[in-house]
């Protein structure tokens, strides 16, 4: 789950949104505005938190070593796929701010 919610964020950076008339076939229009985009970004992060949340609610009464150390892999995965949304809102943000 982690990694599709990933792969679906990977096509809404700051780079395509402030990128123009820069299109290519395969480029995606944006569809959405930079609030729109920040709340879609915000909502991911939220999401692989919960990722993150159910995996050790599921493994609480588990004693395998082997499950806790892939739980908290995962967890750490979650948490680095969130800072990296974050980079993005925060780049967002900034530039939204330097153009008005």
């Amino acid at each position: 789950m982690a990694h599709v919610i990933d792969m679906y964020q990977l096509t809404k950076g700051p780079e395509r949104f402030f990128s123009g008339d820069n299109r290519t076939a395969s480029f995606p229009i944006q569809t959405m505005n930079n609030f729109e985009l920040t709340r879609y970004l915000n909502d991911c992060t939220e999401m692989l938190s919960l990722v993150g949340k159910v995996a050790a609610l599921y493994i609480q009464d588990f004693d395998d070593t082997v499950v806790l150390t892939a739980v908290n892999e995962l967890e750490n995965l979650t948490t680095g796929l969130s800072r990296k949304i974050w980079q993005k809102i925060m780049i967002f943000y900034r530039f939204s701010n330097t153009q008005s």
